[in-house]
């Protein structure tokens, strides 16, 4: 099995750069990095896409079209906009792309125009079932703006019911959607997407993701 593993920030995939087994090459496309790892039966691609949806969903195509790869797992940071502390390890159910907007053709807020729904369903299924009993299964709001502000906050709550916020999720999403590829997203709170926001993520770099770590690689171990 070939797996895309899209990571968008240094302090995010650099805990894993030892742990992904022996390294067969590294390629630059299109402004990303891909470094293709022999990890136990799996071939695993790493692409350092960069910030922000158009960067991940870049990175999430040539994934899928030059790497041929079967299924896509996605890890990073993420705002909070319920109560979850700061560190918790978190599991994608769907992911919303709140940036898109063609509410003027009778499309619902948030859907785009070949999707029947807003909501893109995450394929949870790959994950350990022990872990799946821990880990809460969790809406992701996703768009080009960094969520540093209550009225902000308290929009994607209450329009979308989402839990948690990032910048790259709906472009892999989408992306994978429309390739028929399912995508995984395992997530780790950094911040409140609150006016201390900005404070919170830049101390999230020195915290370590042990239980994340350990949940994303069992499922780049899959069969």
């Amino acid at each position: 099995m070939t797996i895309g593993f899209l990571i968008a920030m240094e302090n995010e995939y650099e805990p894993f750069l030892d742990k992904l087994g022996k390294i067969r090459r590294v390629e630059k496309i299109c402004g990303a990095e891909f470094c293709l790892y022999d990890h136990g039966k799996n071939t695993v691609v790493l692409a350092k896409s960069g910030i922000g949806e158009i960067a991940a969903a870049s990175a999430a195509s040539i994934l899928i079209s030059r790497y041929d790869c079967d299924r896509i797992l996605n890890f990073g940071l993420v705002g909070g906009l319920t109560d979850l502390s700061l560190g918790e390890v978190v599991a994608v159910r769907d992911v919303v792309h709140y940036d898109c907007d063609i509410t003027p053709f009778g499309y619902e807020l948030g859907a785009a125009v070949d999707t029947v729904s807003p909501y893109l369903p995450a394929d949870n299924s790959i994950l350990p079932q022990k872990k799946v009993g821990v880990l809460p299964m969790l809406r992701l709001a996703s768009g080009d703006k960094f969520i540093a502000d209550e009225e902000r906050k308290a929009w994607l709550l209450s329009q979308f019911s989402a839990d948690i916020c990032d910048m790259e999720g709906a472009g892999v999403a989408l992306t994978c959607t429309r390739a028929d590829v399912p995508f995984t997203m395992i997530k780790v709170v950094s911040d409140g997407a609150d006016s201390g926001a900005v404070l919170d993520f830049k101390a999230s770099k020195m915290r370590a993701f042990d239980m994340a770590i350990s949940v994303v690689l069992f499922v780049l171990e899959a069969k």
